[in-house]
């Protein structure tokens, strides 16, 4: 559980004082638990992981996707990418009415996809889940995973 300046993992109740450099799964990065962000209901199929921070990865070649750091257990992380409210994955007025739904203000929204890497011995290629975007009210620090009724946009969008 996340308390103002520290945070207890597992069974071990061992605080960790914020910022705090961690190992995660993509190596030692800055966690700030006062930037942190609370999904109420968690992430679909992780209800009980509901305490998040956004933060940098450490290489140059990831500076266009953010890292959802879990603070409830430092080895769950996802790759994610900033949506522009204007872009070619998600239409703006299915944005529009997912912040009606949601009732965050347009103003204080950020959109996040999570990233799947899809690696062969040829290549690696990213998708992203265009259905199940993260909307984050960064003015409250709370955000949402948001199911897309329709099937018009994929579980694996590839970017």
């Amino acid at each position: 559980m996340l308390s103002q300046s520290a945070i207890s993992f597992g069974k071990t109740a061992t605080p960790v004082v914020f910022p705090e450099v961690i190992q995660s799964r993509f190596g030692e990065i800055m966690v700030d638990a006062s930037r942190s962000i609370t999904f109420p209901r968690g992430l679909l199929g992780m209800p009980d992981k509901s305490n998040f921070v956004l933060t940098n990865f450490n290489s140059p070649k990831m500076e266009q996707f953010k890292l959802l750091q879990s603070l409830d257990e430092l080895q769950l992380s996802f790759i994610t990418l900033p949506l522009d409210l204007t872009n070619n994955i998600i239409n703006i007025a299915d944005i529009r009415g997912a912040v009606d739904d949601l009732q965050i203000a347009y103003d204080d929204l950020v959109v996040l996809l999570i990233v799947s890497v899809h690696r062969s011995p040829d290549s690696v290629r990213l998708s992203v889940n265009a259905r199940a975007p993260l909307f984050v009210d960064v003015k409250q620090k709370l955000g949402m995973q948001y199911v897309f009724q329709n099937d018009t946009y994929k579980v694996q969008h590839m970017l």
